[in-house]
């Protein structure tokens, strides 16, 4: 008990350490000699236990440290992420209605071209003069997102 912090893990660390005796079928003659191994055992025993249990509370406060930290800064990502995405959509959503309505099929849609030139009823060389403009205008109006983007990201 002087060693270990409660009843039941001195009781538990007694009973292993008489386990290990009698598995071991040591034979000692003297009394003085069975004492102070058994004492010995019991406080080696005790010793160890203490050391892993160190090691054990060391891990799991290191890992939720560690937890911790990963569920703050994956939050903050995504948070961030989120805000970027929201302020980019918004400014797809004021570009002018032919800009958007070609930059949203290119690049939202996945379509062609020709496929959108199709659709809209506008030459190839059009809809590649707005998706320029579209992407011109989408640069310098979010020119400093992208700074404070690349700052917390890394990039």
């Amino acid at each position: 008990m002087r060693f270990v912090e409660s009843l039941q893990e001195a009781e538990d660390i007694v009973h292993s350490v008489f386990e290990r005796v009698l598995s071991k079928s040591v034979e000692i003659k003297d009394s003085n000699s069975v004492n102070s191994y058994l004492l010995s055992a019991v406080r080696n025993a005790c010793l160890n236990h203490i050391s892993k249990k160190r090691h054990h509370n060391s891990y799991v406060a290191t890992s939720l440290k560690e937890a911790e930290s990963a569920d703050y800064s994956s939050f903050l990502n995504s948070r961030i992420e989120s805000e970027i995405l929201w302020e980019l959509f918004s400014k797809v959503e004021n570009l002018p209605d032919g800009c958007r309505k070609v930059f949203k099929m290119s690049y939202l849609e996945n379509l062609s071209n020709q496929e959108i030139a199709d659709r809209l009823g506008i030459s190839v060389n059009t809809v590649k003069s707005q998706k320029a403009r579209a992407k011109e205008l989408l640069k310098d109006s979010l020119k400093n997102l992208f700074s404070i983007a690349a700052i917390f990201f890394g990039l």
